[in-house]
């Protein structure tokens, strides 16, 4: 049988951290500096705590989405790629999720919470930049992604297997050819 919990308070105190930070933690919100997120996910750990990174890493495996976030604004390279993408994605069994952001403006914060509650193979940005924070909670729960940017000529069959192989940098970019 595993040891039995501590509460919020006193993992708190141990990290050095508010029980805010504790829960944003639990909870895998994007706004937790990944060095704080690290010292209070090993404080939760050993507080007997189950964590949901190993869930998300099993959900990203397990997941048949492929998330693609597209600037609303895009030409019309950005629907030839979509279209691309929907064709290549069908072979391996995969579904897109297509989310439109406003060109210059991040992308929201719910949209990585429910990205991280569904699980996903990976990330494909076309034509949009993601924020630091953004990038830290990719590479913080091992999503791959991958940023194209406007008028690339990478074919998308080598995009989708890049997120397919999972071993990308985040965001590993692929510079217009």
């Amino acid at each position: 049988m595993s040891a039995p919990r501590r509460k919020l308070a006193v993992v708190a105190r141990e990290a050095g951290v508010s029980i805010s930070t504790v829960s944003k933690v639990l909870r895998a919100y994007p706004d937790v500096a990944p060095a704080t997120r690290t010292r209070v996910r090993e404080v939760l750990r050993r507080a007997g705590y189950p964590l949901d990174s190993d869930a998300a890493g099993n959900r990203r495996e397990e997941s048949e989405l492929v998330d693609v976030v597209v600037a609303s604004r895009s030409n019309g390279w950005t629907g030839d790629v979509l279209a691309g993408l929907a064709d290549a994605a069908r072979e391996p069994g995969l579904a897109l999720v297509v989310t439109t952001v406003n060109g210059g403006e991040p992308v929201p914060r719910l949209w990585l919470e429910r990205l991280f509650a569904r699980g996903t193979r990976g990330v494909i940005g076309l034509n949009v930049e993601f924020t630091d924070t953004q990038v830290a909670y990719l590479a913080a729960y091992n999503i791959p992604s991958v940023l194209l940017p406007a008028d690339s000529s990478t074919p998308v069959s080598e995009v989708l297997t890049t997120i397919l192989d999972g071993t990308p940098p985040y965001p590993h970019s692929m510079a217009a050819g």
